[in-house]
């Protein structure tokens, strides 16, 4: 079996046990950033991975969902975050550039639903890298998340809008970034291997969280920010996919299909510890 993780530090917390060597996954990890993940998945690279949530309103036809496993929030994060050096708000925005990294599929769609919800008209330009300078050389705002978005807020720069907090005050929900996905015919010919990773990653958050200042230590030191910014950072997250994380998560499908920049689908997990697996 093959699993993603991501470069971003936010999931290094939920797979520290196992890059620690404490917990054996029992797997191959590959590493990429959520939206090159979400390709791999489709395409049969990984089985399974945390993906943008968007990959999966995207093709629910080919996905199931681990139900227990998201990157969620309620309100800001810190790491979802777009810069400005001029702009003072997203109203500003009407009639400017906005750059977009290669990094970010969810956040990139949550700030397009975001605008077209203010009517506020604004273009998008593609960034390959998230390099804030080069982005913010030709236009007016930039969109950074994860460790980038961290790292340029703990170095000052000035920060226009956290999309967490935008999306809260919006529609008082919770937003879901990031989803752990498994091909559906993985899932269907592989049953028990699923169970048991999904197993080994719940053993591996129950660590970071026993662990979590030590945790948020390593990692912070691993970025070069504080400890005291990484443990705010982590904290705000929450790596579960229960009923409210579930209401967002539909919230947010829904206005992306409203703007047909995804489907509508229903969620369809992963069954544990049943003879019918998907559901």
């Amino acid at each position: 079996m093959r699993v993603g993780q991501t470069y971003f530090k936010n999931t290094d917390f939920i797979y520290y046990a196992i890059q620690e060597g404490i917990i054996d996954l029992g797997a191959e990890l590959v590493t990429a950033h959520p939206p090159a993940l979400g390709e791999m998945l489709l395409r049969g690279a990984v089985d399974v991975a945390p993906v943008s949530s968007i990959i999966y309103g995207q093709h629910p036809e080919e996905l199931v969902l681990l139900p227990d496993f998201s990157i969620s929030a309620f309100g800001e994060t810190g790491s979802i975050l777009l810069f400005s050096d001029d702009l003072a708000s997203l109203g500003d925005l009407e009639g400017k550039k906005v750059a977009l990294p290669g990094t970010s599929a969810t956040s990139s769609v949550l700030l397009d639903i975001l605008l077209r919800e203010k009517e506020i008209g604004a273009e998008f330009v593609r960034h390959p890298e998230p390099d804030l300078r080069a982005m913010l050389r030709g236009s007016d705002a930039a969109l950074l998340i994860g460790d980038h978005a961290l790292a340029a807020k703990g170095e000052g720069r000035k920060v226009l809008a956290d999309l967490g907090e935008e999306w809260k005050r919006l529609t008082g929900l919770r937003m879901v970034y990031a989803l752990w996905a498994v091909r559906r015919r993985f899932a269907e010919a592989h049953p028990d291997e699923v169970e048991g990773l999904s197993e080994r990653l719940s053993a591996s958050r129950r660590y970071a969280y026993d662990h979590f200042r030590e945790v948020a230590g390593v990692l912070a030191t691993r970025l070069g920010i504080s400890a005291d910014a990484m443990a705010w950072h982590l904290s705000r997250l929450d790596y579960s996919l229960g009923t409210e994380n579930r209401a967002g998560l539909e919230g947010y499908f829904a206005l992306a299909s409203k703007y047909e920049l995804a489907a509508n689908p229903r969620l369809e997990f992963f069954r544990l510890c049943s003879r019918s697996r998907l559901g």
